[in-house]
C-alpha cells in the first residue's frame, strides 16, 4: 500500500511539472535505450540525453513545439502496452487533442525531405 502511495504521488508531481513547465518525456525500458535515440533521431531532436527514469528511461523534450514533433513522428506506433517506446502524456501514441492538427502537416514535410534525400541519392 505504501508503494502504491509513493508511486502515485510520483506521478503526481511529474503530471504537475509537465504542465507547469511544459516538459514532456520520451520514455521506455531500460533495455530500449538504441529505440529512444533513433526515435529522437527521426524526428530530428538532437541534444536530448536519455537518463533512468519512471519507466526505465525518460528523454525530456523541454518545448512544446518538439514534444508536438515527437508525438506526431510516434502516432500509430505501438505505444506502452506493446512494450514499445512512447510520450509519457501520450502513452498509446495517439498524438491526442491539437495535436492532430499539426500531424499531417508534419508527416508531409518529412516525406518531403525523404523524397530530397532519396532523389539526391540516386
Amino acid at each position: 500500500m505504501k508503494i502504491t502511495h509513493s508511486i502515485s504521488a510520483a506521478v503526481a508531481v511529474l503530471s504537475s511539472f509537465t504542465a507547469i513547465y511544459g516538459v514532456n518525456y520520451l520514455s521506455g525500458k531500460a533495455n530500449q535505450l538504441g529505440q529512444l535515440n533513433a526515435a529522437l533521431s527521426a524526428a530530428g531532436l538532437r541534444g536530448i540525453r536519455c537518463m533512468p527514469g519512471y519507466i526505465g528511461l525518460d528523454c525530456p523534450i523541454n518545448d512544446v513545439a518538439s514534444a508536438s514533433k515527437m508525438s506526431c513522428f510516434l502516432k500509430g506506433k505501438p505505444g506502452k502496452n506493446q512494450g514499445a517506446v512512447f510520450m509519457y502524456e501520450d502513452p498509446n501514441n495517439t498524438a491526442p487533442g491539437s495535436l492532430r492538427a499539426m500531424c499531417p502537416l508534419i508527416v508531409d514535410i518529412q516525406k518531403c525531405m525523404n523524397k530530397c534525400v532519396d532523389d539526391a541519392l540516386a
